[in-house]
């Protein structure tokens, strides 16, 4: 067990040669966000850029990708094709008049935008070209319709003494599942980083305990990474939480080898484990106790990854320079207001830190 220190940090940065271009740093495919989490498709995005990255893709629904080219011009967005939405459906049944009285808030959320599973067939280049993909953040895998808007439909109808019966169609209870498992199966083969995130991780949990036993979890790609909070790893083996961090290290190992994975498990004093080597995080403090600072966290990770960086360094990198950049942020705001989107603009002064000193 070894904890990360400036000088091993330092060493293991990828180089910058002056003779390169922006394929010389590598390809990010980002697979993030859904409508109530565009937020963790920028963050992401511009965090793998911000360490490095010469070229990220994000590929999302219609709705994240135009949100987040509003945001910055910096990122490549790939729309990808959705579900018929309910909406356009529940339009030509006699509560018409009704649904259009609707706050349009809650008619927007019926309009989920759920990825549909034949993406993949979109995303089969774009899988095999990149240096490295990422997968997760933000991507909410149960998605479904705005609870009050549903129950406001329910009181209307029963008050009007209309049938409910074609409101089963309001709710969307597969999200991207489906996609999910697609994209999963379409990866199998790829030799290229692999990270996995987020509701990324509830759905392998939920493929791996399918059968009831982890005497076989789900195979994953090689060279992959997950990064998963305590919770998520309790989901991931069946094991309660409070026995996980208790033990951090010893189920952070566990999780390496059930899985043959890198795993990143997030918390004070990250541990970062491959099976074998395992590595302490120092750096970081209660700012990064916030939303959205693990989807910055998984694009530092890929933004590595694409440069070279061998799973198990683009991990420690990721990990280091992110607590780093929490501790400066929190120097000139408090641990009480940095912001996940702050990190962005602290995450250079983490590296030339490491580079100066």
């Amino acid at each position: 067990m070894q904890t990360l220190i400036h000088d091993y940090i330092k060493a293991i940065l990828p180089p910058r040669p002056n003779d390169s271009h922006k394929m010389t740093f590598g390809n990010v495919l980002n697979i993030a966000g859904s409508i109530n989490y565009r937020g963790a498709a920028y963050l992401s995005s511009i965090s793998a850029l911000r360490v490095g990255a010469g070229y990220v893709t994000l590929a999302s629904s219609p709705i994240v990708c135009d949100s987040v080219s509003a945001l910055t011009p910096n990122v490549v967005t790939l729309p990808l094709l959705i579900s018929p939405t309910e909406k356009d459906h529940i339009l030509t049944q006699p509560t018409d008049l009704l649904l259009k009285q609707l706050p349009s808030t809650n008619m927007q959320s019926m309009d989920v935008q759920t990825i549909d599973a034949k993406a993949v067939l979109q995303l089969r280049d774009k899988l095999t070209q990149a240096s490295v993909i990422s997968i997760g953040s933000g991507l909410s895998l149960g998605q479904s319709t705005d609870q009050l808007s549903v129950n406001a439909i329910h009181n209307s109808l029963d008050n009007k003494n209309h049938s409910n019966n074609h409101l089963n169609s309001l709710i969307v209870p597969e999200g991207n599942r489906g996609f999910f498992y697609a994209l999963l199966r379409e990866i199998q083969t790829n030799t290229n980083p692999v990270i996995f995130d987020a509701d990324a991780l509830n759905f392998i949990s939920g493929l791996s305990h399918a059968s009831g036993t982890m005497q076989t979890p789900i195979i994953l790609p090689k060279n992959s990474i997950i990064t998963p909070h305590p919770k998520e790893l309790s989901r991931l083996l069946n094991v309660d939480v409070s026995k996980i961090q208790a033990q951090r290290v010893y189920y952070a190992n566990i999780a390496a080898k059930q899985y043959k994975t890198v795993v990143v498990l997030k918390g004070q004093h990250t541990v970062i484990s491959d099976g074998e080597r395992v590595f302490i995080n120092p750096t970081g403090n209660s700012a990064l106790a916030k939303a959205g600072t693990g989807d910055v966290l998984t694009g530092m990770i890929a933004g590595f990854c694409a440069q070279g960086a061998s799973p198990i360094n683009a991990a420690c990198l990721g990990v280091y320079l992110h607590g780093l950049a929490g501790d400066i942020a929190a120097k000139d705001l408090s641990q009480y207001s940095v912001l996940a989107s702050d990190l962005l603009n602290y995450i250079p002064q983490a590296i030339l830190k490491v580079l100066t000193l």
